[in-house]
C-alpha cells in the first residue's frame, strides 16, 4: 500500500527472542492505569482494548506487577521476563521513564515557521539537556528568518533554511535527514521541554522492538482567556494520563509529533508523507504500527505547547485536524470509519428512548448470552455482564459522538426537534452523555455553559474538516458508519 503511493516500506523490527526480553530486567514496568484484573485471571483493557484470559504462566508476574500498581517492578527470573514482554505487547503493563544514563544518541529537530518569540523559549527549555538541536526554518519570511538566525547560533544550534515552505512535516524531514544520531527527537516550536525529557523516555527504547515514544503534551497557560481555559482540559494534543501503546483501537490512537522521538532504524526517509501537512505525524505512527513496531505514550513525561487563544484559529485548526481524516483513510483504507454500533446497541437506545424497556431487557439478556459463548466458560459471568454492558454502552456513545462531530448538521437537527420528538430526546441524550460526563470528571474553569458550549463547536469545527474533505477528495468511509449484526457465536473459544 505505502509503495503505491511513492513511501518506501517501513523497515521490519528484529523478532521478539530471549536477548530482545533483557530489557526487563533493567526498566522499571508498571501495570496500565485503566486496565482491570478480575478474578487473578482475567484482564479487561491494554492497546488494543479486549477481554484477555491471561495464560497460566502469566499470571504469578501479573498479580505481582498488579499489586505493586505504579511502583514498578522489574523481572527478576526468565519466566518473569517472558510474562513482562506478554503484558507489555498486550498493552497490560508500560514501561516506566528513568533518568539512569547519560544520554549522547540523540539530536533533536526543531521545525519554525516565522514565530522567533516562540522559539527562543522552546531552545532555552532545550539547553538543559545540552544535546544536538538543529532548527530547520520553513522560508519564513523577512524580518522574522533574520531572527530565527540569530536565536539559533545564540542557543548554539544548527540552523538550515529552506527555500520553499512545506509545513511542519516537511521541515522535520529536512531536520531529521542532517542528523545522523540512532534517535531523533522532534519538538515544535511552540513547545516547552521539561528539563530531563529525552533522558527519561531514551531508556526505553532498550526495547528493541520499539520504534517512538511520546510524552503528554499540555497547554502552556499564559493566561485566562476562554480557550485557554477550556484547552486546560480538552486540548486535541493531550492524549491523557494513561499510558498506552499507539494504534488504532487503543485508548491513544495516534502521536503528536509536537515531542516524541523516533528510532532511525525504525522508519523511512523521508520518514513524512511529502505534501501532506495536516496528519503526517499520525500516517508515520501507523505505518510503524503496521510495520510491527511498538509505538508508546508515556504521560509520565510532560512538555508543553502554546495554546492559541482567538476562538476563530481555536475553530480553524480543529477543522483542519479533521480535514486530515479523508487523506488518511485513503492511505489506511478502513481506519477512518467514523463509528462500528451494532444493532442491539442502536435498538436499545431507540426503545429506552421510546419507553419499550422490556424490548431493551430482552435485547440486553440475548447479549449476555453471546459474551458468555464468545468469552468462553473460563470467564466469570459477571465479567461477561460486564461486557454486555460495556458493549451497549460503547454503541450509544459512538452513534452520539458520530452526531456530534462527522455528522453535526444531523445532530443539532436531533437537539432542535427534542421538544416534540421522544426518540429525539433518547438519542439526545446519548450525543451530549460525553461532554457532559467530561465536565463532570474534568471540569474547566469555564463552568459549564460556555465549556459545553465550546465543545460543540470543538467537536461541529472538526466535524466541518472531515465533511468538506471527504466530499472534496471523494473518500465517503470518512463520513459512513458501519453498522455490525450481532449474530450467535458457532461455538466458545473456551
Amino acid at each position: 500500500m505505502h509503495e503505491l503511493r511513492g513511501m518506501p516500506p517501513v523497515p521490519a523490527p528484529p523478532t521478539r527472542d530471549r536477548v530482545s526480553a533483557e530489557f526487563t530486567t533493567r526498566i522499571p514496568l508498571a501495570w496500565t492505569t485503566g486496565v482491570s484484573l478480575r478474578a487473578g485471571c482475567v484482564v479487561l483493557g491494554g492497546s488494543p482494548w479486549e477481554v484477555t484470559v491471561l495464560p497460566p504462566a502469566v499470571r504469578p508476574f501479573a498479580r505481582k506487577l498488579f499489586a505493586a500498581d505504579r511502583a514498578g517492578l522489574t523481572a527478576t527470573t526468565q519466566k518473569e521476563q517472558d510474562a513482562a514482554v506478554f503484558l507489555l505487547d498486550h498493552g497490560i503493563a508500560d514501561p516506566l521513564p528513568i533518568a539512569d544514563r547519560a544520554v549522547n544518541d540523540v539530536e533533536v529537530v526543531v521545525p519554525v515557521y516565522r514565530d522567533a518569540e516562540a522559539l527562543e523559549n522552546c531552545l532555552t527549555s532545550l539547553k538543559v539537556e545540552g544535546l544536538p538541536v538543529i532548527v530547520v526554518d520553513d522560508a519564513s519570511p523577512k524580518p522574522d528568518s533574520s531572527r530565527i538566525k540569530r536565536i539559533a547560533a545564540k542557543h548554539g544550534a544548527k540552523l538550515i533554511v529552506r527555500k520553499r515552505n512545506g509545513g511542519p512535516g516537511e521541515a522535520r524531514t529536512t531536520g531529521f535527514q542532517a542528523t545522523s544520531a540512532p534517535f531523533v527527537a522532534f519538538i515544535d516550536s511552540d513547545a516547552i521541554a521539561s528539563p530531563d525529557w529525552v533522558a527519561r523516555l531514551r531508556p526505553l527504547f532498550d526495547d528493541p522492538l520499539i520504534g517512538a515514544v511520546g510524552p503528554r503534551v499540555r497547554p502552556d497557560l499564559r493566561g485566562t482567556s476562554t480557550i485557554e481555559l477550556y484547552e486546560e482540559t480538552r486540548s486535541e494534543l493531550d492524549m491523557g494520563p494513561d499510558p498506552s501503546r499507539v494504534m488504532i483501537g487503543a485508548a491513544v490512537g495516534w502521536l503528536p509529533t509536537a515531542s516524541a522521538i523516533v528510532r532511525r532504524a525504525a522508519v523511512t526517509d523521508p520518514p513524512f508523507e511529502p505534501g501532506m501537512r495536516v496528519g503526517e505525524d499520525v500516517d508515520l505512527f501507523w505505518r510503524m504500527h503496521e510495520a510491527g513496531w511498538t509505538v508508546r505514550y508515556t504521560p509520565d513525561v510532560v512538555n508543553y505547547h502554546r495554546v492559541r487563544t482567538s476562538l476563530k484559529d481555536f475553530a480553524i485548526r480543529r477543522a483542519m485536524y479533521g480535514g486530515s481524516a479523508a487523506e488518511l483513510e485513503k492511505r489506511h483504507p478502513g481506519h477512518l470509519i467514523p463509528a462500528r454500533p451494532s444493532l442491539s446497541g442502536l435498538a436499545v437506545v431507540a426503545a429506552l428512548s421510546t419507553r419499550h424497556p422490556w424490548i431493551a431487557a430482552g435485547i440486553a439478556g440475548y447479549e449476555f448470552a453471546r459474551q458468555r459463548r464468545l468469552l468462553g466458560r473460563e470467564v466469570p459471568a459477571t465479567v461477561a455482564a460486564e461486557m454486555t454492558a460495556r458493549s451497549l454502552w460503547s454503541d450509544a456513545f459512538w452513534m452520539g459522538h458520530l452526531l456530534r462531530r462527522d455528522w453535526w448538521p444531523v445532530g443539532w437537527a436531533v437537539l432542535a426537534a427534542t421538544p416534540r420528538s421522544r426518540l429525539a430526546r433518547g438519542v439526545a441524550v446519548s450525543m451530549m452523555w460525553e461532554p457532559v460526563r467530561d465536565h463532570l470528571l474534568r471540569p474547566t474553569r469555564l463552568g459549564p455553559v460556555p465549556s459545553l458550549a465550546l465543545r460543540m463547536v470543538d467537536d461541529a469545527s472538526y466535524g466541518t474538516g472531515v465533511i468538506r474533505n471527504a466530499i472534496r477528495k471523494r473518500v465517503p468511509n470518512v463520513v459512513t458508519p458501519r453498522v455490525r449484526f450481532p449474530s450467535w457465536p458457532k461455538k466458545s473459544d473456551s
